[in-house]
């Protein structure tokens, strides 16, 4: 009897473990609700320069264009994520190490409602610009499903690499040391 409780045991702490490991699922919430996107759009291939036109946590209208010239990455999360939590010290610590150097974060929240969203930013002291995402831009950066993912950009815009789940600060510190030699000179 004691046997078989020690396996369930086992058994759950490896499902959990690897539920964190892998990140947030895809929570049915993150999906738009009715008519269209949660506050932005994804540009078509009819202005492929313009990825995104979010708005940000001040309903602000945010472009893809503001963050292309600089080394960028972008982190989706959610507040209902424990991963995207986990992770959010490091690149908060790292964001202060890494800003002055020219690198930008930005954050595009997949929660279906703002609602939880400001308050997470201020209890959180996240010092980033937070947009609100859904998705369509879950779609145009090919995603997947779980959370959270970081994608890094060099100042130009391309990809060079992106993570999924919660990550030490070691990994992040690996993009941001090669991203900040990629700035554009001007």
């Amino acid at each position: 009897m004691m046997k078989k409780r020690l396996l369930i045991l086992a058994g759950a702490a490896i499902i959990t473990a690897g539920l964190f490991w892998l990140g947030c699922g895809d929570k049915e919430t993150a999906k738009p609700s009715g008519g269209g996107s949660a506050g932005g759009q994804v540009q078509t291939e009819n202005n492929a320069s313009e990825r995104f036109v979010l708005d940000d946590a001040f309903n602000r209208k945010r472009k893809w264009s503001e963050f292309v010239g600089k080394p960028f990455a972008i982190n989706f999360w959610a507040t209902w994520c424990p991963p995207c939590r986990m992770e959010m010290p490091a690149l908060k610590a790292l964001y202060k190490e890494y800003k002055p150097k020219g690198l930008e974060i930005v954050g595009i929240s997949v929660d279906d409602s703002r609602d939880p969203v400001m308050p997470f930013i201020q209890q959180m002291q996240l010092p980033w610009v937070i947009l609100h995402g859904d998705k369509n831009v879950a779609e145009e950066f090919k995603m997947g499903r779980g959370i959270p993912v970081t994608i890094f950009f060099d100042a130009t815009g391309k990809e060079i690499g992106r993570v999924t789940g919660a990550q030490p600060e070691g990994v992040f510190r690996s993009y941001f040391d090669k991203m900040v030699g990629t700035q554009a000179t001007n």
